[in-house]
């Protein structure tokens, strides 16, 4: 009797071993996606728009918070403005980076897994957040707010970016220079 639970017991827990490797998803800090990450948000500070045009690929899907951008000859013009036309000294304070990999079998949405949304492609995302910190360039005001943005790469490019925020500074620096040109 004893045996047989044993044999049980050891065929219990080879089974779970065997289970838990079938996803292999992980999550590396210092990997070369992360330290892309790292240099895009760099570039940004010294306002290289450039760095950005090798940086997404051409069908790259942008989503800021409610707003959808598709392809990167559509999203760079916003970079654009953002970092020429209305902020300058932009700085990116207590930077947390991070990617993941995504294993096939890792658990997506609506009960998919990972292999079964991104069809023969690798699932790689890399996680941002932090505080994004400048001046606006009309109105001279100091502008601080906390940001999340997840990008996700492939082939070494983004393919699609998400950023979440409050566009409330933002906004009000937008309709400053709007004005401005009124007058």
């Amino acid at each position: 009797m004893k045996k047989i639970t044993l044999i049980l017991l050891s065929f219990g827990l080879f089974s779970s071993i065997i289970c838990a490797e079938e996803e292999k998803s992980f999550l590396l800090t210092k990997d070369p996606i992360s330290m892309k990450i790292r240099k895009y948000f760099e570039a940004m500070k010294k306002e290289n728009i450039e760095f950005a045009e090798d940086f997404y690929s051409e069908k790259v899907k942008v989503s800021i918070n409610d707003l959808d951008i598709l392809g990167k000859k559509n999203y760079l013009p916003r970079l654009k403005t953002i970092h020429k036309s209305l902020f300058k000294e932009v700085n990116f304070d207590n930077l947390h980076v991070h990617t993941n990999y995504f294993s096939p079998e890792a658990l997506a949405s609506d009960g998919k897994t990972m292999g079964e949304v991104n069809l023969n492609e690798k699932t790689i995302w890399t996680n941002v957040w932090g505080t994004v910190t400048g001046v606006g360039r009309t109105t001279n005001k100091k502008i601080s707010f906390r940001m999340h943005m997840d990008f996700r790469t492939l082939d070494g490019k983004v393919v699609e970016m998400l950023a979440f925020y409050d566009p409330a500074q933002m906004n009000a620096e937008i309709e400053a220079l709007e004005a401005s040109k009124t007058k």
